[in-house]
């Protein structure tokens, strides 16, 4: 199969500082949508504020179409930064473009949270995950996927709130966080709603990613269809000036 071949190296550049920054050119065969399709019906945060979507003109009374939209910062697969639970930390548009475009290991949970939906991604299966595959990668996108992606279009399984209205989906523990951080990854990533667990009530691994100054990125989608490593992704996440959160089309590109 001809290869796609990648080459950004300094031709890459954001429209508010016009600033380049080099990277690693690499090749490519295939490439994956990590991203779910915004709708008026997707999940979204309980409390939050949903996906809208409607005409302002259409081909009919105006000769074209037009469309407005609103949603929250955390609506959709979408990046946090650091600002969202650090104060005076930066913010959406400040994540530099080589934090961007990186090396991306994937560590398959799926078969722990058949078990307990609640599960928390550990140091272990961290430790079980290099044991296998080598040490983690500096400056990589680490991604757990627990298979909930494939909920995401029953909004309902999706949140999967009980009676007593706690959430239960599968997350990060702050210790297996920590671990990552001392690997010295420039994000991670998850196919939930959250990085912590749906029962947490203290986000402790929101705080331990985001007091390093790392981003996270949630809700995000076809995750089975990646390698444990191998692959690159392009985050494209839109630089909303002082967001704490924003949505973005993630692409996975395999060799």
């Amino acid at each position: 199969m001809m290869k796609y071949v990648v080459a950004f190296l300094c031709l890459v550049s954001t429209a508010i500082s016009n600033a380049a920054e080099p990277i690693s050119p690499f090749s490519a065969s295939k490439a994956i949508d990590l991203t779910h399709p915004m709708h008026n019906d997707m999940p979204f945060w309980p409390g939050g504020v949903p996906f809208k979507k409607e005409a302002l003109v259409t081909h009919e009374n105006g000769g074209y179409l037009l469309h407005k939209f609103s949603m929250g910062e955390n609506t959709g697969t979408h990046v946090d930064a650091p600002i969202h639970f650090i104060k005076n930390r930066s913010t959406i548009e400040d994540i530099p473009l080589s934090s961007l475009i990186v090396p991306v290991v994937v560590i398959d949970a799926r078969k722990q949270v058949m078990v307990n939906p609640d599960y928390q991604l550990s140091v272990e299966d961290l430790k079980q995950w290099e044991s296998e595959h080598g040490t983690i990668p500096k400056k990589s996108l680490f991604v757990m996927n627990t298979g909930w992606h494939t909920r995401f279009n029953s909004p309902e399984q999706y949140i999967n709130m009980d009676k007593n209205n706690v959430m239960h989906f599968p997350g990060y523990s702050p210790e297996a966080a920590a671990m990552l951080v001392d690997r010295g990854v420039t994000g991670i990533g998850i196919d939930t709603l959250s990085l912590d667990h749906g029962p947490s009530q203290s986000f402790a691994t929101h705080i331990v990613m985001l007091k390093a100054g790392k981003y996270q990125i949630e809700n995000m989608a076809n995750l089975t269809a990646l390698p444990p490593k191998g692959a690159t992704v392009i985050i494209g996440v839109l630089p909303i000036q002082g967001g704490s959160q924003a949505q973005a089309r993630i692409l996975a590109l395999l060799p």
